[in-house]
């Protein structure tokens, strides 16, 4: 299942690049979820960053998702901060478990209208939680970003 080839991640929405330390989220800042990187959205559909398998997709937690990339990194995409709280109110998760998803295939719809009248930041992270021992490089450039477009992240 390991492979040695380099894996392209490409940004899972368009808006403004933030770097993971600056994210409003100690969670996510802290690195304790593991390495990525975030962005101020201008859209509200998430998109998928490479091809993979949805291996989390929970109708109860529809501002996150997991997936598997072929050489077995696995990545989480997180809408929002404290999103949890509007317990899936303005969320929509368009695929399922199982499923096989390609690069740009369209993964959630969300309403950043909801989570701003609740007073909560839409900042999507997207964290890779395994790495397989692959390194991570984040482009020093990015600033904006275009989903499925915008090459953000190599695994090595």
């Amino acid at each position: 299942m390991f492979c040695k080839k380099r894996i392209k991640i490409y940004a899972p929405i368009s808006g403004e690049f933030i770097a993971l330390g600056d994210v409003e989220d100690e969670v996510f800042s802290s690195g304790m979820m593991g390495q990525g990187f975030a962005i101020e959205p201008i859209k509200d559909r998430i998109v998928a960053p490479a091809d993979a398998e949805v291996v989390s997709a929970n109708q109860r937690m529809r501002h996150a998702l997991g997936l598997r990339l072929k050489n077995g990194c696995e990545l989480l995409i997180h809408v929002g901060i404290d999103t949890v709280s509007l317990q899936n109110q303005g969320f929509n998760v368009l695929v399922k478990e199982g499923e096989k998803v390609r690069q740009g295939d369209s993964l959630i719809e969300f309403d950043s209208q909801v989570i701003k009248k609740a007073g909560l930041k839409n900042t999507v992270m997207l964290i890779v939680t395994e790495t397989k021992g692959l390194s991570l490089e984040i482009p020093s450039n990015l600033k904006e970003m275009t989903a499925g477009e915008t090459l953000a992240m190599t695994l090595n």
